[in-house]
């Protein structure tokens, strides 16, 4: 039988784990073990950037012959990435590349069989959420606060790492499971935030779980799934487990969830309705942090800062689709903001609106694992596939009971 543990005794248990995310192996993959051989492969690499980024990387080959590929693929990514950051410079883009990237030897076929779900249609989120109808006693939805926040709106700003709600930054497997780390990140900060503790150094709850036991919620382990379904798993299941008692593989096993210890459970789950960009501001700056999906394109393996925008410097272009059908990343917003004015550079970034994301990529990507992506304009379909859980109080033993949900943190009412 499953136990439940207090938050508080959570927080001194288990280790963070840290492991790369993915969810095909290609033919080409990297693999991590040494070459036998007699020589170094490193005399084999003729270019210092590609060994000094490699040993940053801790980038292990098998042999000549795949170090001498991913060096020729390194040095094809750096001209993409020098002919962006030509366009950054000039002010088209407002976003930087880097070959710092962990991924920068890996081609854009193989970012997207490695890294990326197999596209899913997030059907939670076509209509508006079953509970919205029903939380009042009357029927009707209320609001939190009087102000209705635009999508748009550039004064609204909050980070809730600045909370103390948020564990410490993941990294995946080669699975494609970063549905499940946005559901366990979203889930963490809700829980966190609902019984007023500091979780900076949580280990967090077990991703591995949803790998294996959330298959019948239209979830498929290492293939993709969505937290909208994951949060539903979770809510008849009983709740999500400890990292602690349940460890992540990156791979799909058998479902053990029976035999380990609930850290959090699910009392209704919030679909922002697809489309619905002020909503999803909404939610992120009066409740919390927000599980979203949506369609990444392969250049942005090479993100290093500043608000992305999906700008392809070849066809001068947007790469991204805004369609609920098209998701294939899930990441989790954790807050707003508005790039600030930088006099006497080019660079476009200045009064554009943004989220503040945290993926699942490890602290080697990004902006420490985070990223700035553009709002207002329901980027890469930003808001079609959004969702975040409502967490019973610490008292709270009856899920179904509205009346002693944390209100005030953990959902969000409004006046339709």
């Amino acid at each position: 039988m499953k136990t439940m543990m207090n938050i508080n005794h959570l927080l001194s248990l288990g280790f963070f784990l840290i492991a790369s995310c993915s969810k095909k192996i290609s033919s080409f993959a990297t693999v991590e073990k040494d070459f036998d051989g007699s020589d170094s492969l490193d005399e084999w690499s003729s270019q210092p950037q590609f060994r000094s980024w490699q040993n940053k990387n801790n980038k292990k080959y098998s042999s000549k012959n795949e170090l001498l590929l991913r060096e020729k693929i390194w040095n094809k990514n750096q001209v993409k990435v020098e002919h962006h950051n030509v366009a950054y410079n000039s002010g088209h883009t407002s976003w930087k590349m880097t070959m710092q990237s962990p991924f920068a030897d890996l081609t854009a076929v193989e970012f997207t069989a490695l890294y990326l779900m197999d596209p899913q249609h997030c059907s939670a989120t076509d209509s508006t959420s079953k509970q919205k109808e029903s939380v009042d006693d009357g029927g009707e939805i209320t609001s939190l606060t009087a102000r209705k926040i635009s999508a748009k709106d550039k004064n609204v700003s909050i980070d809730w790492r600045t909370k103390g709600i948020m564990t410490p930054i993941k990294n995946q497997g080669k699975c494609g499971s970063c549905w499940t780390f946005s559901t366990s990140g979203c889930l963490e900060a809700h829980t966190c935030l609902a019984l007023n503790v500091d979780c900076t150094k949580w280990k967090g709850l077990a991703e591995q779980q949803l790998v294996d036991c959330a298959g019948d919620f239209n979830n498929f382990g290492c293939s993709g799934g969505l937290p909208s379904q994951a949060y539903e798993y979770i809510k008849y299941s009983g709740g999500m487990d400890l990292e602690t008692s349940y460890s992540y593989e990156a791979k799909e096993g058998t479902c053990l969830a029976e035999n380990s210890i609930v850290g959090a459970t699910v009392a209704e789950v919030y679909n922002i309705t697809s489309g619905d960009e002020d909503d999803l501001v909404n939610a992120i700056s009066q409740v919390g942090p927000v599980s979203i999906a949506y369609q990444v394109s392969p250049d942005f393996r090479f993100y290093q800062h500043g608000v992305y925008d999906s700008y392809n410097a070849t066809t001068n272009s947007t790469m991204c689709n805004n369609t609920n059908t098209d998701v294939n990343h899930a990441v989790v917003a954790i807050g707003l903001g508005t790039a600030a004015s930088k006099k006497g550079n080019n660079n476009d970034d200045s009064g554009i609106p943004y989220y503040i994301v945290r993926n699942s990529w490890g602290t080697n990507w990004g902006m420490e694992g985070h990223f700035w992506m553009k709002r207002g304009e329901n980027l890469c379909g930003v808001s079609d596939c959004a969702s975040f859980p409502i967490v019973p109080t610490d008292s709270d033993n009856d899920l179904d009971k509205k009346s002693s949900l944390a209100i005030g943190q953990s959902l969000y009412l409004r006046k339709k």
